[in-house]
């Protein structure tokens, strides 16, 4: 027996459990560095977080083959870099924004 016996409502806002989820898949992507970490999930619809979500883990389990396949220990940490392509560096160069 299926614990929802409906489909996902994609348009609806996240719970303070999805947000928490989100969270945890931005540690996945390196976004955790970014300002805009403490408010990332909060105006997520479910479809978009699931599709965050989904490919948070796929960077990450891609950066992890990429390593071991360039020669890195297997027990080395990956630690990935923000997924956005612009973002404000921080120091001299306070408030210019810089594509990575």
């Amino acid at each position: 027996m299926s614990l929802r016996p409906f489909g996902p409502k994609e348009d609806k806002t996240l719970s303070e459990f999805q947000v928490e989820l989100i969270r945890l898949a931005s540690q996945l992507n390196g976004d955790y560095v970014l300002n805009t970490y403490p408010d990332i999930g909060k105006y997520m619809t479910v479809r978009e977080a699931n599709w965050y979500a989904e490919d948070a883990a796929k960077r990450f389990l891609e950066a992890g083959r990429a390593a071991l396949k360039a020669g890195a220990n297997e027990y080395a940490l990956v630690i990935m870099k923000p997924s956005l392509t612009s973002r404000t560096t921080v120091g001299d160069n306070a408030g210019y924004s810089k594509s990575y």
